[in-house]
């Protein structure tokens, strides 16, 4: 059987579909990324090729609704980077919002929640919950749905329980989700405070006097301009002195963060507005 691979060509005509039928412009996304996310969804929908592919999503909205999901990439686990969480857990979330009024928190793009749920808990388990408003947005409404039932894939309980033991030290993390028949479900009264929100991929409504971004892993993904369009966005969204945490291997250097950010941890990529 031959590898299906899609050209240039017909990968810059889907690009151009997608934003005349529906607005979405995928063109500043790392190309090889996006050819590579497409080439897997036609695969797996069995479509004879982009023509295929291009006649279909043009005339079926749930269709391109699917595609939406299956573009994003899921985050893997929960409490990724344990070090990371303890971090936020010791530091940086209590001695930030416990004397801090209308603490806003965003997430430009959820995906599968485990980043949203895994924030939660340690909120939670913090007492901290109550303090904080969390905006949390996706470019699709299935992710969204998802995350509202808090629906996640059982397989994931082994390395999710892993990692909230490194943080925690005991094997908690069952008080937040249940087994059914149909797969596993966080406690989805942890997310009745939060906000969740459809929004476009250039973020044309992006909310205001935010003082905590979670932005992680997510850089890798689009070519520079979409990369500074994104740090342009967070840093006008952050008030002076809001965190803006992204990604292990990702770095903001182009985006002359000297002048504009302080680098409070390298190990972990979380960098702090300046005041001034």
């Amino acid at each position: 059987m031959s590898i299906f691979e899609l050209g240039i060509v017909d990968t810059r005509n889907i690009i151009r579909l997608l934003d005349d039928v529906y607005n979405y412009d995928f063109k500043n996304h790392a190309l090889t990324f996006f050819k590579r996310r497409v080439e897997n969804f036609i695969k797996m929908h069995n479509l004879r090729d982009a023509e295929g592919f291009i006649q279909k999503i043009e005339k079926d909205k749930m269709f391109f609704e699917i595609f939406l999901k299956d573009i994003c990439v899921e985050t893997t686990e929960m409490f990724r980077d344990p070090s990371l969480w303890r971090l936020l857990k010791d530091d940086l979330l209590p001695k930030n919002i416990a004397n801090n009024q209308n603490f806003k928190i965003w997430i430009p793009e959820v995906t599968s929640g485990e980043e949203l749920y895994s924030l939660l808990i340690i909120l939670k388990k913090a007492q901290l919950i109550d303090k904080v408003q969390i905006i949390a947005s996706s470019i699709s409404d299935i992710n969204l749905e998802r995350i509202k039932s808090g629906l996640f894939d059982s397989k994931k309980i082994e390395v999710n329980d892993a990692n909230y033991a490194r943080i925690y030290n005991d094997n908690g993390l069952s008080d937040y989700y249940t087994i059914k028949e149909d797969g596993a479900y966080w406690d989805i009264s942890l997310i009745e405070n939060v906000k969740l929100i459809k929004q476009n991929i250039i973020f044309d409504d992006y909310p205001k006097g935010t003082k905590l971004i979670f932005f992680r892993n997510q850089m890798i993904y689009y070519n520079q301009i979409l990369q500074e369009r994104y740090m342009k966005i967070m840093y006008n969204s952050l008030v002076p002195g809001g965190h803006l945490l992204i990604g292990n291997n990702e770095k903001i250097d182009y985006w002359n963060s000297d002048k504009d950010f302080v680098l409070v941890s390298d190990t972990e990529c979380i960098y702090k507005k300046k005041l001034s």
